[in-house]
């Protein structure tokens, strides 16, 4: 599960990762937080993961903070 959903808020992924940060990981490669069950990665099909909970935490946090810079074709449909 990757956390890119369209039309939710960061803070809300963010919020979701800080209450069970040990059911998440990050990809060593783009940086993106998935679900602990991923085998590889669903934006750059990477496989090496850094499972570390304090670290999956930074990133959530990090991640929050960023601006959306990315549309999906969800967002397209009105």
């Amino acid at each position: 599960m990757s956390f890119c959903p369209m039309k939710q808020d960061r803070k809300e992924i963010a919020n979701t990762v800080l209450q069970d940060p040990s059911s998440y990981k990050v990809c060593a490669v783009c940086g993106a937080i998935v679900d602990r069950e991923v085998g590889t990665c669903p934006d750059c099909y990477a496989y090496r993961f850094i499972c570390d909970p304090a670290v999956v935490s930074d990133k959530a946090i990090d991640l929050a903070a960023l601006p959306r810079t990315a549309i999906g074709h969800l967002d397209l449909e009105d």
